[in-house]
């Protein structure tokens, strides 16, 4: 008996063009929902749609952070260390700022003293500030000494500063300029990344790190700061019964 081919009933193991764009309709789907860019116009999901998927996806993500912070404040040493260690970096964050605010009106009263020497300074015909020394000798801002001929044209009036007092200023605001480089450093780098790494917003750190980082900043804070820092000889015991979480888009 002859067998009608249209009637046979089709190998199972074969994939389709119906297999195939359902496979393509699930890959297309799952693309947008993610917002990948796969090089074609959206097929199921407006704008909007995608936007509040999108908006979702990274409330879902902030959410298991969170969740993830609260399990480990949940242990009392954990908890105890934290808010520690964040309330070291906040007086050391603080006590920073102060001292570069300190450091700039010291380095803007230094330059308004040297503006002042040079303009009281005597000078060479050609302009040039010229000082005495305590031993009477005349000398350019650079130390060297004057030739006797052109010592010979210089118009004294007495109210000259001493090439001393010169010097000394000048090596006082290069001092203080050093140590505001030395101060912003702690601050962009040693203090910047402890507060990036306590607030990271994938991954809590841990115990142990919370000691390496309250000592790593610490340890690396410059004598400008540590000897403005607070005196707490004996500091009174946390509360930590209300402690909250930290609102980690922020300075604690």
């Amino acid at each position: 008996m002859a067998v009608n081919m249209d009637d046979a009933t089709p190998d199972s193991g074969k994939t389709t063009a119906d297999d195939l764009k359902r496979k393509q309709d699930f890959d297309d789907l799952q693309n947008e929902t993610a917002d990948r860019d796969v090089g074609r116009h959206s097929r199921f999901l407006n704008e909007g749609e995608r936007t509040a998927e999108i908006k979702r996806k990274k409330r879902d993500e902030e959410r298991a952070f969170r969740t993830q912070l609260e399990r480990l404040m949940q242990d009392p040493v954990y908890r105890a260390k934290y808010v520690d260690v964040m309330d070291g970096l906040r007086k050391a964050e603080q006590t920073t700022d102060a001292a570069l605010e300190r450091i700039a009106q010291t380095i803007r009263a230094l330059e308004q003293d040297i503006q002042d020497m040079e303009d009281r300074a005597a000078r060479l015909p050609d302009g040039t500030l010229v000082f005495r020394d305590a031993n009477g000798v005349v000398r350019r801002a650079d130390g060297s000494a004057v030739e006797d001929h052109l010592v010979e044209t210089i118009l004294w009036t007495g109210s000259e500063p001493g090439f001393e007092d010169y010097v000394d200023a000048r090596n006082r605001l290069n001092d203080i300029k050093d140590s505001q480089s030395e101060v912003e450093r702690y601050r962009d780098d040693t203090l910047g990344s402890a507060r990036d790494r306590l607030t990271d917003p994938d991954n809590p750190p841990s115990l142990d790190e919370l000691d390496g980082i309250q000592d790593g900043f610490m340890a690396a804070m410059p004598d400008e700061v540590r000897n403005a820092l607070p005196n707490e000889a004996s500091p009174p015991q946390a509360d930590l019964t209300n402690v909250s979480i930290p609102d980690l888009g922020s300075k604690l």
